[in-house]
């Protein structure tokens, strides 16, 4: 049974991202940046060696990390077909290996990993502790971890509004068909670009930057601009969210030596060594 649901999820996962997503939307933009902002000095001592990315997504974190000399070798690994189309796209450069993988498997020897990064993955899986423990794994003695993962906001009430409605509206999606569930997010992208980021951005302009980003859907720059947003969150198989003191658990019992879990509006950034 725990099988079945599990591949339910990753063939979900795997028609979502791997064939649409990451497909369509190629001018999706990095996001190592954000965790850069947060860790910086421990960015630029860990990224160097063999870098494992896990969920290469559209490949604009690879696409950075490609124009990085302290990289011998980068793995990127994914779970849907898109990893064909980046294969061609990066092609020239021979020490880039593109793989389609399972965070929940990685097909790896123990300590094969210099460093690994992971931005918004493991919460879209069956199992994100599988995943901590796989990662675990693979690293090197001494390397480093960088993730993104989905807070809960417990503590911030538009947003934990936000997350309840999230969840409605998963479950009833859970019911209707795929293409039903597009032409949901397409209709629903303006009324959130409007109640939200609207609000957001004025007060933005108004010097107020800490209540704008505590906003959901802060980021919309048009009434059609949160679509793939909201086809991430709502037409995903599974969101898990985390409390920082949660994930803190999770990498003590996993036996890291070192972390920093950063909590702020947009979720929960983690630097971890082994």
């Amino acid at each position: 049974m725990q099988e079945s649901s599990q591949k339910k999820i990753e063939d979900r996962a795997s028609s979502l991202w791997g064939n649409d997503l990451h497909k369509k939307f190629h001018s999706a933009p990095s996001h190592c940046g954000q965790i850069i902002d947060i860790f910086p000095n421990e960015w630029q001592k860990s990224m160097h060696g063999h870098l494992l990315e896990i969920g290469c997504g559209s490949g604009a974190d690879l696409n950075v990390f490609s124009q990085m000399d302290s990289f011998s070798k980068i793995t990127a690994i994914d779970l849907g077909e898109n990893i064909y189309d980046l294969k061609k796209q990066f092609s020239t450069i021979d020490r880039i290996e593109l793989v389609q993988g399972n965070a929940l498997n990685l097909d790896y020897h123990d300590n094969s990993f210099d460093a690994i990064y992971s931005f918004g993955i493991f919460h879209h899986t069956s199992s994100p502790l599988k995943c901590f423990k796989e990662s675990y794994r693979v690293l090197k003695g001494g390397g480093s971890i960088f993730l993104y993962l989905y807070s809960s906001h417990e503590d911030i009430l538009f947003k934990r509004l936000g997350v309840m409605l999230e969840k409605i509206i998963m479950k009833f999606f859970s019911f209707i068909p795929y293409t039903l569930q597009n032409i949901i997010c397409f209709l629903l992208s303006p009324i959130c670009w409007f109640l939200f980021s609207v609000p957001a951005n004025v007060l933005y302009w108004f010097n107020k930057k800490n209540i704008s980003k505590k906003i959901p859907f802060y980021f919309g720059t048009h009434p059609f601009s949160l679509i793939p947003d909201l086809k991430d969150r709502l037409m995903s198989p599974i969101n898990h969210r985390f409390t920082k003191n949660e994930i803190e658990l999770i990498l003590k019992s996993e036996n890291f030596n070192y972390f920093k879990v950063k909590k702020i509006s947009s979720g929960l950034y983690i630097y971890a060594k082994k």
